[in-house]
């Protein structure tokens, strides 16, 4: 009967450890992938941003970008797929008022390093810059689509640009192209 009341003891005092670490812990963890975003915000977009404001609508976060005269410069999302090599990657994906891509960011992906982790290089991520929704086939070329995927990393390719399609989508659901007022 001992040893059951000491395990039990233990697991008691793991358990509220661990809970006292984790309240400790979600303020700082919060703040920091906050920040990483807006870190983020700032490389996506090429031009200063003056103000941000962060808008959610069903299950979309999204970040509308302001210059200096408080007039929209872009919107950003979050978004992401589960079709990547090591799982699901995410996503922050900015457009020009217009739904244009600028560019997007990976914040997080488990893909295979010096092959797949190549879909946020540069490079890469260039093929993506002044497309829409409408038009392009979003496929890789293996596909009959646009993107030149990654040598020996086309699920990878495949992946990212189901992201970014996915983002596009998202504020095209959620805002008006302003081109088209």
């Amino acid at each position: 009967m001992r040893p059951v009341i000491f395990l039990t003891l233990a697991a008691l005092i793991s358990a509220a450890l661990l809970a006292t670490v984790s309240d400790f812990t979600r303020e700082p963890i919060a703040a920091a992938k906050a920040e990483m975003k807006r870190k983020a915000i700032e490389q996506i977009f090429p031009f200063e941003v003056e103000s941000m404001k962060t808008v959610t609508k069903g299950k979309s976060v999204f970040y509308e970008v302001y210059d200096s005269k408080n007039a929209l410069r872009g919107i950003a999302v979050e978004a992401d797929t589960d079709k990547g090599y090591g799982g699901t990657i995410e996503i922050l994906l900015g457009v020009s008022p217009e739904h244009r891509v600028i560019d997007y960011k990976v914040l997080s992906h488990l893909e295979t390093p010096g092959l797949g982790d190549k879909i946020d290089k540069p490079k890469f991520r260039k093929q993506f810059h002044e497309k829409i929704l409408e038009g392009p086939i979003w496929k890789v070329h293996k596909d009959g689509g646009f993107v030149d995927e990654l040598t020996a990393a086309t699920i990878s390719s495949r992946a990212i640009t189901d992201a970014v399609q996915n983002g596009l989508e998202q504020i095209n659901e959620h805002y008006s192209n302003t081109a088209e007022q």
